[in-house]
């Protein structure tokens, strides 16, 4: 993509479903928070990927600052509304991606990246990795946005919040989230359907599902959804190690019983392909991006830190 073609994208920036429309080529940043220069944390050897994206060796996930949706329980928070990450230009990201790959990378994996996505596309044409490249992302997807990458992503990892606008109003200000989210999967589902090699997953779709406390009904009503449209054609991951960023070691769990009644659920519906976190008393490490390896070592290997 050519400088001019990549800049347009920015100027009246549409990026997002949140179509804040601002010009992000200035000065002015848009509701993701960030303007026209790439900003990322960290790039790292990730082993707390769901299988098919971390494999043996870690998938190669560069984690990029600011986000369009904002959800007030995002583990990330210090990178996705918190500003924290370095400047990056078009050259600097395609040499991270091939570092990733040379350095064992299973995929390359970019988390959160929709607000900047004519630069990861152009960063991508210009490292041409032989990996699978992994979108991962909120869910509040643009259509157009999608259209962009499509022909550079190999595997599709989207959230899936929630399918109520009152809770996603309340959540991430989005009362859009459920239509939009929905769209986009399905989208998502259609462009990239599951294809094996040698028993592992090359392309298609894992939906990601975080399990709130005290929202199980929720859950199941997108389960239900989800078993009647999508099941067939993705992956389901089912998350239930939910954290309160505020609420510190007080906060709410999903305990065992509720647990055991999503597992009977998901057979209920006979919903098989796919993953779930296993339930435990240890709560889920929060990451910390001020250090070279915001992750347990067991779980990662930095690569490059801003």
């Amino acid at each position: 993509m050519k400088d001019e073609e990549l800049s347009a994208y920015y100027r009246n920036c549409h990026l997002c479903p949140r179509n804040c429309g601002v010009d992000r080529s200035s000065l002015v940043r848009g509701i993701c928070g960030e303007g026209v220069v790439v900003r990322a944390a960290c790039a790292v050897l990730h082993r707390g990927e769901e299988p098919p994206i971390a494999g043996e060796k870690g998938s190669g996930a560069l984690f990029f600052t600011g986000c369009s949706l904002g959800c007030n329980f995002c583990q990330n928070r210090q990178i996705s509304s918190g500003g924290y990450g370095g400047e990056l230009t078009v050259e600097e990201l395609a040499g991270l991606f091939s570092r990733l790959e040379k350095e064992g990378a299973e995929t390359i994996d970019l988390v959160t990246a929709a607000h900047c996505a004519p630069s990861v596309v152009t960063a991508l044409e210009m490292a041409s990795v032989k990996i699978p490249v992994v979108w991962n992302g909120s869910g509040y997807e643009s259509l157009s946005t999608l259209d962009l990458i499509e022909p550079l992503i190999d595997i599709h990892l989207p959230d899936l919040k929630t399918l109520s606008s009152e809770r996603a109003r309340r959540l991430f200000r989005a009362p859009d989230y459920p239509a939009v989210a929905r769209a986009a999967v399905e989208r998502m589902s259609r462009s990239h359907p599951l294809e094996y090699k040698h028993g592992r997953l090359v392309r298609g779709v894992i939906v990601r599902h975080l399990v709130m406390p005290g929202l199980i009904e929720e859950s199941k009503e997108l389960l239900r959804w989800y078993a009647e449209h999508l099941a067939d054609k993705t992956l389901l991951s089912l998350m239930v190690q939910f954290v309160d960023i505020d609420g510190g070691d007080d906060g709410p769990v999903i305990d065992e019983a509720q647990y055991d009644e999503l597992v009977d659920f998901l057979d209920e519906l006979g919903i098989e392909e796919g993953f779930i976190q296993e339930s435990g008393d240890e709560r889920p490490w929060i990451p910390d991006f001020t250090r070279d390896n915001p992750f347990p070592s067991a779980f990662s290997r930095p690569v490059w830190h801003c």
